[in-house]
């Protein structure tokens, strides 16, 4: 007797297709959520991270005095009288500073730290972090104390408010080298005393 060919094996019902579909799209989605979560849970971490960090770096002052205004003369304090030119001739290059940050002079801002400072911070990395807290360093001073002081050797604490609505110290360390007051070391953080801070 002749062969006879096998007949063709019944096509998949129309709903089979549409089920491997939804089936599929339904993978899919999972895996775009897993990896929303995954990178949503890493962000969070980081920033967290990068908050606790900033918060253990800023400096701890001592109870702050009564709010002063503003004066071009010596901080108050109480630096005596044979100290108190060399209190005055630092602020005024801890002023300058400052002035030249406001007019984002990052060069003329640079020009006024140690040798020694600019050793360990390159113009660059210095550049960068003012561009990218650009707003921080927009200020307006508030009030200033004298930490220590010798006659090569002042530390000041300069409050200021600054265009992102936050209030900051200003920590200068500034040493007098061949005549010339520098900014040995500069350190900024959120000051305890914020009363119109947005945060």
């Amino acid at each position: 007797m002749p062969e006879t060919a096998a007949p063709d094996p019944a096509p998949p019902p129309a709903w089979r297709f549409a089920f491997d579909r939804e089936r599929h799209r339904r993978r899919a989605l999972l895996r775009r959520l897993a990896a929303l979560l995954g990178t949503g849970t890493l962000a969070f971490t980081l920033t967290a991270w990068l908050l606790l960090r900033h918060e253990s770096r800023a400096p701890r002052s001592g109870p702050p005095g009564p709010p002063a205004a503003k004066t071009d003369g010596a901080p108050r304090g109480s630096a005596p009288a044979a100290g108190e030119e060399a209190v005055s001739a630092a602020l005024r290059t801890a002023r300058a500073q400052l002035q030249a940050l406001n007019q984002d002079d990052v060069s003329g801002a640079y020009s006024y730290f140690s040798p020694a400072y600019r050793a360990r911070v390159p113009l660059a990395t210095f550049r960068r972090l003012v561009r990218a807290h650009r707003e921080m360093f927009h200020t307006e001073e508030q009030d200033v104390n004298t930490r220590s002081h010798s006659d090569d050797r002042v530390i000041l604490d300069i409050h200021v408010s600054s265009d992102d609505d936050e209030d900051y110290v200003a920590q200068f360390t500034l040493v007098r080298l061949n005549g010339r007051w520098c900014v040995d070391n500069l350190r900024w953080g959120f000051d305890d005393d914020d009363t119109h801070s947005s945060a």
